[in-house]
């Protein structure tokens, strides 16, 4: 007698996940209306198409855990005090400069106009600074390393966010200059 095995259309896989992060996926699981292992299967799949995309997510992913979560940084941080460079954070803040004024441009708005729409997208984020984010998106202040830091160990980047949602766009070039200007040793 030969036994037969047949194919499955699935298969269980079994990991440990936050808990957080689990109802998280549950609660978005509902509002679109799918199980929770279809919603899951199909994040899987979008995400398989994204390979360039889950690059630079997974790295700003992986730095924004960092420095959300590590408690003992890198030697260079416990000296220096910062992640980022210096000329990386500058950049980072002509970058977003950049795409401020494209968007206000794109949008018909004048500078204070397009500082009033986003001030309401940077209300929504704690601890986000609206002068110093002002400051930096007019070219009146040169973002440092430091501040980069401050920013991101108070939970994330209101200016990258508040941007972000302003435009609702992913903002790919804001994304790459940010991790650009993460210091090399910390990215070992």
């Amino acid at each position: 007698m030969s036994i037969k095995i047949m194919p499955r259309d699935r298969t269980q896989l079994n990991i440990n996940i936050d808990p957080q992060l689990l109802v998280e996926l549950k609660s978005e699981a509902i509002k679109s209306g799918k199980t929770l292992t279809d919603f899951v299967v199909e994040k899987l799949r979008e995400s398989s198409d994204k390979k360039i995309e889950s690059n630079l997510e997974e790295r700003l992913s992986r730095i924004e855990g960092y420095l959300k979560f590590n408690k003992n940084p890198p030697e260079t941080s416990k000296t220096i005090g910062t992640i980022f460079t210096d000329q990386g954070a500058k950049e980072y803040g002509d970058v977003a400069k950049r795409e401020f004024e494209f968007y206000a441009k794109k949008k018909g708005l004048n500078t204070e106009e397009a500082l009033n729409e986003l001030s309401a997208y940077l209300a929504k984020y704690p601890n986000a600074q609206p002068e110093l984010v002002f400051n930096i998106l007019l070219g009146t202040h040169q973002l440092t390393g430091l501040e980069m830091t401050i920013a991101y160990r108070n939970g994330s980047c209101a200016m990258r966010s508040a941007l972000n949602d302003w435009t609702e766009d992913p903002l790919e070039n804001l994304n790459k200059a940010f991790l650009n200007a993460v210091k090399s040793s910390v990215l070992k």
